[in-house]
């Protein structure tokens, strides 16, 4: 009875590790207009905000990503990710006045217009996580490292519960080499065949040097595995941008 009781739970485990931790995660693309320095507003303002919604439970998760490749001509420049354990924590307690309490109906109208001029959302995407591999995480909102490469996927419309499977059996601790982890997110904010992708893997990174060995390693021409082949045919890899951290917030 205990073996039995001790294979369930494995079973269990190992259900729950595939479905990923069930996290939500918005993620804005945006575009900082020249000469604003909307990092000063991000440092001074929307972090300690975050604190505040992370610190009562509101988010678990509030990263701000830089495009470090991005030019004048580029759509957008920086990533911002909220993770929350329910989609309506997400822009949940997220006003100004909670911010900054003492300001004025007349403060709060200055800083909103300011906010406004120095950018410009792109884009705004929602994913659930269906996959996560940190080494001695439990199931919560990891600490990110210093880089991460969005991997952007388009997976056909009745191969979603395959590619999910094969990906997370795919991705273990062992698996990871000079990853520091990887998660994979299905978008949920659209779907259909116009739509440019609808799943999202991330590799994680402690630094520049360990993706860039793993980047000039790929696509050498060597053997792959029969798994990694069926993924191939499951998915179309549209893109990968590589991007560097510049502000993390946790519960503290």
């Amino acid at each position: 009875m205990r073996k039995i009781y001790l294979l369930l739970t494995l079973f269990a485990v190992g259900s729950l590790s595939a479905q990923g931790n069930g996290d939500y995660v918005n993620m804005s693309f945006i575009k900082t207009t020249p000469g604003e320095d909307y990092f000063t507003i991000l440092n001074e303002k929307w972090k300690d905000l975050a604190q505040m919604r992370a610190n009562d439970g509101t988010i678990t998760g509030w990263d701000v990503w830089v495009n470090p490749w991005a030019t004048s001509e580029s759509d957008w420049n920086i990533m911002i990710a909220t993770v929350a354990k329910h989609p309506d924590s997400l822009n949940a307690n997220a006003g100004v006045p909670k911010m900054r309490p003492d300001y004025s109906d007349m403060d709060v109208e200055i800083f909103s217009q300011k906010n406004i001029k120095a950018r410009t959302i792109v884009h705004d995407h929602l994913f659930v996580n269906k996959g996560l591999v940190f080494p001695g995480n439990d199931g919560g909102t990891p600490v990110v490292p210093r880089v991460a490469v969005l991997n952007l996927m388009k997976v056909g419309y009745t191969d979603g519960f395959n590619y999910e499977k094969g990906e997370n059996n795919l991705t273990s601790e062992a698996s990871l080499g000079n990853r520091a982890g990887w998660g994979l997110l299905k978008r949920l904010d659209q779907a259909g065949t116009d739509v440019y992708y609808n799943y999202m893997t991330v590799d994680f990174y402690e630094d520049w040097d360990s993706w860039l060995i793993d980047s000039e390693s790929s696509g050498n021409g060597g053997p792959i595995s029969r798994q990694l082949r069926d993924i191939y045919n499951l998915r179309e890899h549209r893109r990968a941008m590589p991007m560097w951290l510049a502000i993390s917030v946790r519960p503290e």
